[in-house]
């Protein structure tokens, strides 16, 4: 438990499942033809239990899918992914760029009764800093953090910083407001159920673990009153409760959606997809979910030679890797860029060209020029994933064929992620990565930890710096052109396809919204 409790806290942009929900898209089904319906209840059918729902402190895609309908902080990306207000009323920035003033909307109350004040602000943005994987980056930067006024906060820098609103604004460990007699007694550890207090429409109510997680409306919700847009703007909790089922077997969700057992389900195999189509009752929805990765322990051998990871590289077929994985194109999209195409301010298809570069030959070539000794190389991936499984097993063929003795260990998640935290335990890795927002998000190029396989890049970090204090749209366009260069002349991961993921939900469910996750404030059953 202490390597687990030791890998949330140390992962840049945590890791979710490869089929866990993390949409950059967005989908409705507007129920223009029906008004909204007060009342009733939503089951919510997903695979597995969170370790914690305490947001700030795990960037799970499960903790986060339920907790951004209990908690909100004082930026929140909108449909353009671009940071925008959602508990502050406006801000401004100093003219050297190191001082933000931050302005808290009136009236927000939090789920215990009491209105929430610029010193609630402080501490919860204090607790972040120390706590969060992106809030560790931002903490670099900070000088200081104070409640200037019973509604104003002001954030100090030591050097410009063009990231911060971003960061604040980032849907993973994301920098929430709590009460701050909870986040000051909660400090570096997880929130116990008794704390999860946050702002948003839906507060917590209760988990039975292994069955289910409760969410109750909040009577007292103050709603922004702009557009809803990504995960801002105006907001409504229709029905009276949102129940969460811990629900393992994906057939079971299916058949729980055609019987109205459940209202929508979560994570559905791709192999399920025709099932789910050719069912008049229910409804299928894709979404863009980030993608998938083989990381290389870089530490010691013999990831440790560049030209091991080119051979690695060469020995890829990603093509094949995808088709076999994910079969329908619908569900993957062959791109070697840092970000996904749908992030258009993020990304940039220059210095791509080695992502496809699979060259049996020059595989076998660069492994007999390498220091490979023949020993084996330990590829472990996470027996709850199927993905995993099938990329690690195409791999392992692959690799063989080029010269390299492979060998493959699975482990159920909790276990797969205590194993990741040592390298001692794996030579490569699969696993995926949810969208992120920010170059210095990337959970897998973290400098120095288990999560990037122990990269560090005086380049890359240099990189990071220069898009930090920049606000030229120019100069990040040549740094995202950088970024890209780098990941292929260091080869820090091998990143194998963007994803989609599948979803289903009942034909019922009316004004049904996604971006970059399921959310149900705003949706409603229809008899």
């Amino acid at each position: 438990m202490k390597n687990i409790i030791f890998l949330l806290i140390s992962l840049f942009a945590l890791i979710s499942l490869a089929g866990c929900t993390g949409s950059e898209a967005s989908t409705e089904n507007s129920g223009a033809g029906s008004e909204p319906v007060e009342g009733g209840e939503l089951n919510v059918a997903i695979g597995a239990d969170p370790n914690t729902l305490d947001w700030m402190y795990t960037g799970e895609s499960a903790a986060r899918k339920i907790g951004w309908h209990v908690y909100e902080g004082l930026f929140a990306l909108n449909q353009d992914y671009e940071a925008v207000p959602l508990l502050a009323e406006d801000y401004q920035v100093s003219e050297d760029g190191k001082t933000y003033t931050i302005n808290l909307r009136e009236g927000v109350t939090f789920h215990n009764g009491e209105a929430v004040t610029a010193k609630d602000a402080a501490a919860s943005i204090e607790r972040w800093l120390k706590v969060s994987s992106v809030g560790k980056i931002t903490n670099e930067h900070v000088e200081s953090v104070e409640a200037d006024e019973d509604l104003q906060l002001k954030i100090q820098l030591n050097k410009t910083y063009s990231s911060l609103l971003s960061d604040l604004a980032a849907p993973k460990s994301a920098a929430v407001i709590l009460p701050a007699t909870v986040a000051e007694a909660a400090g570096e550890q997880p929130l116990d159920h008794d704390q999860y207090i946050g702002t948003g429409p839906f507060q917590f109510d209760s988990w039975k673990r292994g069955d289910e997680i409760v969410l109750a409306k909040y009577e007292g919700y103050a709603s922004r009153t702009d557009e809803t847009s990504g995960l801002t703007g105006e907001k409504k909790a229709f029905v009276d409760a949102i129940h969460f089922k811990i629900v393992k077997d994906p057939q079971v969700v299916v058949n729980g959606l055609k019987t109205g057992l459940y209202d929508y389900g979560d994570d559905i195999p791709l192999d399920l997809y025709e099932v789910i189509e050719n069912t008049p009752s229910i409804e299928a929805d894709t979404s863009t979910n980030g993608y998938t990765v083989l990381t290389p322990d870089k530490s010691e051998a013999p990831f440790d030679d560049v030209l091991v990871r080119q051979a690695l590289n060469a020995a890829l077929n990603k093509e094949a890797i995808a088709k076999a994985t994910y079969g329908n194109e619908e569900f993957y999209e062959l791109d070697g860029a840092l970000f996904t195409p749908n992030q258009t301010a993020l990304y940039s298809n220059e210095n791509i060209d080695q992502f496809l570069s699979y060259d049996l030959d020059k595989a076998k070539q660069l492994l007999e020029e390498s220091s490979y000794d023949g020993k084996p190389i330990k590829i472990i991936f996470s027996s709850d994933s199927s993905d995993y499984k099938k990329i690690a097993e195409i791999a392992e063929q692959q690799l063989e064929e080029a010269g390299f003795t492979v060998e493959l260990e699975s482990y159920e998640w909790a276990t797969y992620l205590e194993k990741w935290a040592e390298p001692s335990n794996w030579d490569l890795v699969v696993v995926g990565w949810s969208p992120f927002f920010s170059p210095n998000q990337a959970g897998m190029l973290s400098q120095d930890s288990n999560s990037s396989g122990w990269y560090n890049s005086e380049k890359w970090q240099g990189l990071i710096s220069q898009w930090a204090a920049t606000d030229s749209e120019e100069e990040k366009q040549q740094i995202l052109a950088g970024l890209n260069e780098t990941l292929y002349e260091e080869l820090p991961f091998e990143k194998v396809t963007n994803i989609s993921n599948l979803s289903a939900r009942s034909s019922n469910i009316e004004n049904y919204s996604e971006w970059y996750g399921p959310r149900f404030w705003n949706t409603y059953k229809t008899p």
